[in-house]
């Protein structure tokens, strides 16, 4: 803490670029923390002290790519985290998000101040490109955090495209110093923060930050016109996108804060369906000519995902979760209870079943243990009604504001349990005041909705769930051949169907070919583990084929 206070008020004296190249020379490096801070408190400097506008731009663009390294480490306090965010992780998030608004106040500044300045006429594109790159930045912080896009930072985006507009530099195109191959604009910049927008909320971890790469590289294929809100719903003609567009060409319409887009993402899907081609053909990656980062992933999923979010989907919502698209029935058809069983498998082994997981020994049992059943009885079943009054109470009240074939958007208005991305969940529709039956699903993707007194309180959640198919049922694992202790688990759908099982199962529990038994209403199975379908956070889908 002292040596974050200290590097707060450290007075760093930086007035040309050489002091800045010293001073980045006495930054912790190991210390991601009070790196951060001490950015910050230059920054504060510089927009006190009284150098001139080109002074302020070397400094600024001699620490720009430090300044990237720094947010880069400083953004595994706040990213990927359990939802809601502890108050740590949130006082992290906050602080990122502060800097990275005065990164793009620094260079508006030096922007507005040059303007009289005529040798630095040819530098006013490179100050709004790199206002808009920060903006795009925090965009993708909120995204990583897991919270909802605040109007402010749309409101600046749309203000630095009228800005850019109003002097001519719309299209001005200026070299990125942290990729000296590449060349961006004002209006390729909003172009990517169009693209960031649509894809955060569709991926997660690898790979949210590969469809961010692609949004950058990417960001000169789509053409964007704007109108203003008071303008009829439909663009203008006038206004479409320059260029031609094709008979069966790609046009969507966006509407996102003051102004609605007509959108030419023609060229964009083109280039998505030849790699898909080139790598379902068999091609190396290399032939395909995506980033580097596709090498840890699937490259022909995360493609389809993003031919959907960006070409295909219906309307293109974005920067800001509104309102769902419709409701769902009255308010006691909404209601939903969540459980959330964070590796407490004999918590929703109880919540499925009804009854403890009590298979400690064998799927018999043994005759001392139907002694102590017939002797104790009364005192089983208290514990049996305490154990399910505990249970009921870890379901959670969420209410549905929009479904899907395979999935709900939930909302939870107030603080609860945290939640991971991809985590097991036991869902339980409530239909006219009565509780229906328990369903397992898992976390698509969380955000953070933004705080209102009037809709959500502090700690507030939205989350897409997907269910996972089949009518879940409570039963017992343990490897064959050994003497090997019970686990909890479950078996989705049919238990003959096809011969194939699917289980659901502990993390680690699967390994190809694993001889396996499962107990099923006081009967053991034998199972061979075919195939791993899906590894979740706490999880593990698994289909396994049934031996005679």
């Amino acid at each position: 803490m002292q040596s974050t206070e200290m590097m707060l008020g450290r007075i760093s004296g930086v007035t040309t670029a050489g002091r800045a190249k010293q001073w980045l020379r006495d930054l912790p490096i190991s210390d991601a923390r009070s790196a951060h801070h001490a950015v910050s408190a230059l920054l504060r400097e510089l927009s006190q002290a009284t150098p001139g506008p080109r002074e302020r731009l070397e400094i600024l663009e001699t620490v720009r790519g430090h300044i990237a390294g720094i947010d880069a480490r400083y953004a595994r306090r706040y990213a990927g985290k359990p939802l809601p965010l502890g108050l740590a992780e949130r006082n992290a998030f906050n602080h990122a998000r502060a800097q990275w608004r005065a990164l793009a106040a620094a260079y508006l500044e030096v922007f507005e101040a040059s303007l009289d300045v005529a040798d630095l006429a040819q530098h006013h594109a490179l100050c709004l490109v790199r206002a808009g790159s920060y903006f795009c930045d925090a965009l993708k912080g909120h995204f990583r955090a897991g919270q909802a896009v605040s109007i402010d930072l749309i409101e600046d985006l749309q203000q630095l495209r009228e800005l850019a507009t109003e002097y001519g530099l719309l299209d001005v195109q200026a070299r990125d110093s942290l990729h000296p191959r590449r060349v961006t604009s004002v209006a390729s910049t909003y172009c990517r923060a169009l693209l960031i927008g649509l894809a955060g909320p569709a991926a997660c971890g690898l790979e949210r930050e590969a469809m961010f790469e692609l949004a950058h590289l990417w960001e000169g294929k789509i053409a964007s016109s704007t109108a203003s809100v008071e303008a009829p719903d439909a663009v203008p003609a006038a206004a479409a996108p320059s260029g031609s567009i094709e008979k069966r060409g790609y046009q969507r319409t966006l509407r996102l804060g003051r102004w609605q887009h007509l959108i030419d993402v023609t060229q964009l899907a083109r280039s998505l369906r030849r790699r898909l081609r080139t790598l379902e053909s068999g091609a190396a990656l290399e032939e395909a000519r995506l980033p580097e980062v596709f090498r840890q992933l699937v490259a022909t999923d995360v493609l389809s995902r993003l031919q959907q979010v960006w070409c295909d989907a219906g309307d293109l919502r974005a920067l800001v979760r509104t309102m769902p698209r419709g409701s769902v029935g009255t308010a006691a058809a909404q209601a939903v209870g969540l459980s959330f069983a964070d590796n407490d498998y004999e918590a929703m082994h109880y919540m499925v079943a009804g009854k403890p997981f009590a298979l400690n020994q064998d799927a018999v049992g043994s005759r001392r243990r139907y002694d102590e059943l017939f002797v104790f009885q009364h005192a089983s079943l208290a514990r049996e009604e305490v154990r399910g009054r505990e249970a009921a109470r870890l379901f959670e009240d969420w209410v549905i504001t929009d479904e899907s074939a395979d999935g709900f958007r939930l909302r939870r208005a107030r603080a609860g349990a945290r939640l991971r991305i991809d985590q097991l969940l036991a869902m339980r529709l409530r239909l006219d005041g009565d509780d229906g039956p328990v369903v397992l699903a898992r976390t698509c993707w969380l955000a953070e909705p933004a705080v209102s007194p009037e809709l959500v309180q502090p700690g507030a959640l939205d989350a897409g769930v997907e269910l996972l198919k089949g009518k879940p049922h409570a039963v017992g694992l343990r490897e064959s051949g050994r003497d090997a202790t019970w686990c909890a688990g479950f078996r989705l759908g049919s238990l003959h169907a096809k011969d194939c099982v699917t289980l659901v199962a502990p993390c680690g529990w699967f390994k190809p070919d694993r001889l396996t038994d499962i107990s099923d209403a006081g009967i053991v199975y034998h199972l061979r583990l075919a195939a791993l379908v899906r590894r979740g956070c706490d999880f593990e889908q698994i289909n396994a084929v049934m031996l005679a």
